[in-house]
């Protein structure tokens, strides 16, 4: 085997390394501003305050979406989706949702079951992870207040029919239609989004994946007119004779001291994905990549990749199966003896294992970033070969 060179393919999970000026941007914001906004400290509160405008203006253009004031910086996507669906699910409600979602959807979704009588409803996947339009549109009814689904799959790269899902709703008499939340972890920040944008009334992204921002960072964006319910509740540095949180945007949902060297980073990294590695070209560079993955890990013998077969259905999110091997042995053997860092097991997501008929085990992860390279995939899929051909089973 050939010797380790480090090859980062966790980017699913968060992407790494960051840009270093992403890291001198967290680095700066811990001394200047140095403060929280709106909370003293002279002109630095109101550094700080202008620091999270710019964020949220970044993030709305980064989604295609309208109004900056009706963006919320969260911990990440799990707590923007947390806020969106405990904020807007009341007790008796009914939810549209698909089997093969991540566990920052399908575990509180379970919650409200559970305490509030939520009833929810999930359509099936395909054998590739894909759910049809269709499966999801017959569940949602007259009594269907949510509709919830990601964009792509964390596990399969699969990109789900968002889009016309969001225009059947939208077709729908304003009186019947549900609200649409979308999980855009894994695909804000590396395609435009604008068609989503236009049918969505609710989009959670994380800022440590697609944006290439720090740890620690998300975003809500919630359509003008949404009503969400604060998750959380405290000081906001504004209204302080107030008993109940006020109810003016963005304030509403935030409460405590924001994340703010966190948020400099975010922006530093959203200015870099916007303005230059844009998000046309880092789509463009993730289907290539894509595509020379696909063409080159099906002439391996004894590696089965998942999920589907048309390059444009889905990102360079692969799971794989080695035969001759468990999952947790090619998995460190690819790190150990190739240098390659990647994923193994279910990925927080046991519902698009169990589609795939590969529950409990789960699969070996392979996920490319903003900007693989031809050289990147062509090691990667070397690896995977000798590493198939020295497979007990081949011996």
């Amino acid at each position: 085997m050939s010797d380790p060179a480090t090859l980062y393919l966790d980017h699913a999970s968060t992407s790494y390394p960051k840009d270093p000026r992403v890291v001198a941007a967290v680095a700066a914001a811990l001394v200047d501003p140095g403060v929280a906004p709106d909370r003293g400290g002279g002109g630095r509160g109101l550094q700080a305050a202008r620091l999270l405008a710019q964020a949220r203006m970044l993030i709305a253009e980064l989604l295609a979406v309208g109004a900056h004031e009706r963006v919320t910086l969260t911990l990440n996507a799990t707590d923007a989706l947390n806020l969106a669906l405990k904020g807007v699910l009341a007790r008796g409600d009914e939810v549209v949702t698909t089997a093969v979602e991540h566990n920052s959807v399908g575990r509180p979704l379970a919650r409200l079951a559970a305490t509030h009588g939520v009833v929810v409803r999930a359509a099936a996947a395909d054998g590739t992870g894909v759910v049809a339009a269709d499966a999801v549109l017959r569940l949602v009814t007259a009594r269907t207040r949510l509709v919830v689904l990601g964009h792509a799959s964390n596990v399969t790269g699969a990109l789900q029919p968002v889009a016309a899902i969001g225009r059947a709703l939208a077709a729908a008499p304003a009186s019947r239609r549900p609200l649409l939340l979308v999980d855009a972890a894994q695909t804000a920040g590396y395609r435009p989004l604008d068609e989503i944008a236009a049918v969505a009334d609710l989009i959670a992204g994380a800022g440590h994946k697609g944006p290439g921002g720090p740890l620690g960072t998300g975003f809500l964006w919630v359509r003008d007119g949404v009503a969400v319910a604060p998750l959380r509740e405290g000081g906001t540095g504004s209204r302080s004779e107030e008993l109940l949180q006020p109810e003016e945007w963005p304030g509403a949902l935030e409460a405590g001291s924001p994340n703010v060297p966190g948020i400099a980073g975010l922006v530093a990294a959203i200015e870099l994905r916007l303005h230059e590695a844009t998000l046309a070209a880092v789509a463009a560079a993730r289907a290539a990549a894509t595509r020379e993955f696909l063409d080159g890990v099906a002439t391996i013998a004894g590696v089965d990749c998942l999920g589907p077969r048309d390059p444009r259905a889905r990102e360079p999110v692969f799971p794989l199966r080695v035969r001759g091997y468990s999952v947790a042995e090619s998995s460190a053997l690819l790190e150990r003896e190739f240098g390659i860092v990647q994923r193994a097991g279910l990925h927080c997501n046991p519902g698009v294992h169990q589609a795939l008929s590969t529950f409990p085990e789960g699969t070996l992860r392979l996920s490319f970033g903003a900007g693989p390279t031809a050289a990147e995939v062509h090691a990667t899929l070397a690896a995977l070969r000798e590493l198939a051909q020295t497979a007990p089973a081949a011996g």
